[in-house]
């Protein structure tokens, strides 16, 4: 190699064989051919070496890349089962608060329509449609002179039917109203 970086010193050999004897060009050329050969080794041995270096960093290289996608796919299903953990707990809370919100609305509506039975006050142990009835008929036999009355009057027959109407779709109730003094 040093020779081809000198082109001087080739000439200079190229020289100096001509005027040697054969025995000295012989015994040159194998010293030449000795060095090169031993060059050619040391060449042979760094390109098996650079050969294991660089398969041994692919190896590195692929082992690397290996590790890091097991490590994604490990670390995204931890998280996506912590994430599924979550949202079942929150449903489960949020059904518990549901199911108790329903309870206390319906004890709260427990409460009121007892208080308003016993508000009623209905007259001769009449069933709640028989007075609905007797209150339709009464309102019916009125002839108000004015229009705001008669619409008012409407008004409640609509209201009476439409109560009616509910109190027969839930079966209406099945108490008996016993009489009740006047109050007024």
């Amino acid at each position: 190699m040093e020779e081809n970086k000198d082109p001087h010193s080739q000439s200079e050999k190229k020289e100096l064989n001509v005027d040697q004897s054969p025995d000295e060009k012989y015994y040159s050329l194998d010293k030449s051919i000795g060095s090169l050969s031993a060059e050619m080794k040391e060449v042979k041995k760094n390109l098996q070496k650079c050969k294991r270096e660089n398969t041994t960093l692919k190896v590195l290289f692929y082992t690397g890349l290996l590790v890091l996608l097991v490590g994604f796919l490990y670390s995204n299903s931890v998280l996506q089962r912590a994430h599924m953990r979550s949202l079942e707990k929150n449903i489960i809370s949020l059904e518990e608060r549901l199911s108790q919100e329903i309870n206390q609305i319906k004890v709260s509506l427990e409460l009121n329509i007892q208080e308003e039975k016993k508000e009623v006050k209905l007259i001769d142990g009449a069933n709640i449609f028989t007075v609905l009835k007797r209150m339709d008929y009464a309102i019916s036999q009125l002839r108000p002179k004015k229009e705001q009355t008669t619409a008012l009057l409407n008004q409640v027959r609509l209201n009476t039917d439409e109560f009616t109407r509910l109190l027969k779709k839930n079966k209406g109730p099945k108490v008996q109203v016993k009489h009740l003094k006047n109050e007024g």
